[in-house]
């Protein structure tokens, strides 16, 4: 008795039943390139899961990699806009 062989069309279908989509697709949702992902997952420790050479990503990476790339806001910055937006304007004299 042989053992059946496992397509890649199977194992595609397994990963996408379970939630699961491949880089080009992350990318879409994240609003990046293809290439910018890949090279967050290859050598930036992008969360991930590797089947074989196949890189795949579930919700869970996804928003993972979002909060890796969030930029939290500088107070520093934001009170020196409010005092420069609270200063009071001279007013312009009519010529």
């Amino acid at each position: 008795m042989s053992t059946p062989q496992i397509t890649t069309i199977d194992i595609d279908s397994m990963m996408r039943r379970d939630g699961y989509v491949k880089p080009k697709e992350a990318a879409r949702a994240l609003g990046c390139g293809e290439r910018w992902l890949l090279d967050g997952l290859n050598h930036h420790g992008f969360p991930h899961t590797r089947m074989g050479r196949a890189k795949w990503l579930n919700e869970d990476h996804i928003r993972e990699i979002r909060s890796l790339c969030e930029v939290p806001a500088d107070r520093a910055k934001i009170s020196r806009l409010r005092r420069a937006s609270a200063k009071p304007r001279p007013a312009r004299v009519a010529a």
